[in-house]
């Protein structure tokens, strides 16, 4: 029966899914059998399906790419195919998943290359949602270095995407699979024709430079515009350029300029945004020249990375407790008097005697948050380190936010979670109406409450507690902590407060926006906080004992000097 007149039931197209998977299977272990111990199918793509195989000489797991048969079969591309495959096989290098052999048998063409134990940069972001600045830029650096050895060796990859780049559990190292594929199979002396070759057979139009996309000569600068779509996707976790037909995303590759990637993802620092966005111009004498330029750019933006210093992360969790516990007493300190005053009718001053009590404890914290910030001082810094590295903490947080806010994964468990609290939050009142019906009323102000509608009563109240905490806290929003933080510290507020303790302190030379090179959050690098801090906890007579040791011996070094030109002119 042909395949479109089956049954179109999902039970039925999986059952011959998989019969087909087992058959394929089986005739690969007929044909790679004597040398290959085929174990399973570990993925399916467009050009081929890959299998985990044990080498049965070395007894080491490889991975197996077993070309489609309509493939293996044109001579044209089979030959150009294994002679790319076999340059590539000539690779060496920490990033590249190497290649071992190539085997071919009858119709069968495959290639054994190295198995590498984790999962694709498009699994990880599917499973956990986009990756935050830190690991894009290792990404970035690592595919980057791979491209460098290949392009200094004349091989361009033409079919970077998230699928051919691996990611080591163990490491984290990124790994770029498939080199030399597309080029192979990529005929650049028939430009118009190729188009559809490259459409259909190997390149992915969602990560095609413009010039592939038209079939003109590619060189590195195309693998450099893929991996900044890439770069998009590591990012945001969605495809920058994406369509309903291959036709139409081909035509955004050549015309549609994307927006700056800050417009989707905030926390991304200037300079990687920058390195993204140069690498995705349309024409490619606009980007990097080579890969190792992309390299170094990127790398600027690991450099440029805020650092809030440790002491600064401390005073900051010290004076983050600070507004909660003055609310919370000034309302405790309210609800004394009220109940004492208003409600009992007794004395003023037994209600102050209780305020007392507490106001005592909110001016220990108050005390405890002053001296916190005088000991930072203390430590070299001043008022404009601190509050630039409260705001470098906050931004911090932000930026984790922000990449929740990406995830598309997250948002939509987000979504789901905010339905079951609406549900929980009606059901507490459905609950608590039911249970007030089975109360017995034996005076104006008793009841007899079976055991059934006690239970529902605690039912009630868990539901409505756990609904209205699920619908007002949220991983990927503000809390109203860090709001009153926010309010107070980073402020004029603040600034004034930050200002009045640190009266008394002499700033040290060069403290005070002595950093040439700013960060986006403002703070400063570290290398600079502890320079600060060294100088300032040193001892003072530490520091003169060793100009005192440093002065001695460049006099000895100079007597030495002498003595040395004495005797060539003696001589």
């Amino acid at each position: 029966m042909p395949l479109r007149d089956a049954p179109c039931g999902g039970f039925q197209l999986t059952t011959l899914a998989s019969r087909m998977a087992a058959s394929a299977l089986d005739e690969l272990r007929q044909h790679l059998g004597d040398r290959y111990l085929i174990e399973r199918q570990l993925g399916r793509g467009g050009m081929g399906a890959v299998y985990l195989a044990r080498d049965a000489q070395l007894d080491r797991l490889l991975a197996i790419k077993v070309l489609p048969s309509e493939f293996a079969t044109q001579r044209d591309l089979r030959e150009r195919f294994l002679r790319e495959t076999r340059t590539a096989a000539g690779f060496s290098h920490p990033n590249i998943v190497p290649v071992f052999a190539v085997e071919e048998r009858d119709d069968v063409l495959a290639m054994a290359m190295g198995y590498v134990e984790g999962e694709s940069l498009a699994e990880r972001v599917t499973r956990a949602g986009p990756l935050t600045i830190r690991e894009t830029v290792r990404l970035l650096d690592d595919v980057g270095y791979a491209l460098a050895y290949a392009h200094g060796r004349g091989v361009v990859h033409r079919d970077i995407k998230p699928d051919n780049i691996m990611l080591e559990r163990a490491t984290g190292r990124a790994l770029v699979m498939d080199f030399g594929i597309s080029r192979g199979i990529h005929s650049s002396a028939v430009p118009d024709a190729g188009l559809t070759r490259v459409g259909e057979i190997v390149g992915t139009p969602e990560y095609m430079s413009p010039e592939q996309a038209s079939g003109d000569v590619v060189d590195g600068r195309s693998d450099l515009y893929s991996l900044g779509l890439v770069a998009w996707y590591a990012l945001t976790g969605d495809t920058a350029m994406s369509g309903t037909t291959t036709q139409q995303v081909l035509v955004k590759q050549l015309t549609e300029t994307l927006p700056t990637i800050r417009s989707v993802r905030d926390d991304v620092p200037d300079i990687l945004c920058d390195a993204i966005e140069r690498s995705l111009r349309k024409d490619p004498a606009e980007r990097f020249a080579t890969a190792e330029a992309f390299v170094e750019a990127v790398d600027q933006a690991r450099h440029g990375e805020p650092e809030v210093p440790i002491p600064v992360r401390n005073l900051a969790t010290e004076l983050s407790s600070l507004g909660p516990v003055l609310i919370g007493g000034s309302a405790v300190m309210w609800g004394i008097w009220y109940y004492i005053v208003q409600v009992l009718n007794w004395h003023a001053t037994d209600a102050i005697t209780q305020m007392i009590v507490v106001a005592a404890i909110m001016a220990s914290r108050v005390l405890h948050a002053w001296q916190a910030t005088r000991r930072v001082f203390t430590l070299g810094f001043d008022e404009s380190d601190i509050w630039r590295g409260l705001q470098g903490l906050m931004g911090e947080r932000e930026a984790g936010r922000a990449m929740l806010r990406a995830d598309a994964v997250h948002m939509r468990r987000r979504r789901l979670v905010i339905i079951f609290a609406l549900v929980a939050f009606v059901l507490s009142f459905v609950t608590q109406s039911i249970a007030a019906d089975m109360r017995t009323q034996i005076g104006p102000t008793e009841y007899i409450v079976p055991p059934i509608a006690q239970l529902l009563y605690y039912l009630h109240s868990v539901l409505l507690g756990g609904s209205v905490v699920a619908i007002i806290r949220s991983p990927s929003s503000m809390p109203v902590a860090e709001r009153l933080f926010r309010w107070t510290w980073l402020s004029p507020l603040g600034h004034a407060l930050l200002r009045l303790a640190g009266r008394g302190f002499v700033a040290l030379p060069g403290s005070r926006g002595a950093s040439s090179a700013p960060t986006r959050n403002g703070t400063r690098p570290m290398a600079h906080v502890q320079k600060v801090v060294k100088e300032r906890v040193t001892p003072i007579s530490v520091r003169d004992a060793a100009a005192d040791d440093l002065r001695a011996l460049e006099s000895r070094v100079e007597r030495l000097e002498r003595w040395r030109a004495t005797q060539q002119n003696d001589t």
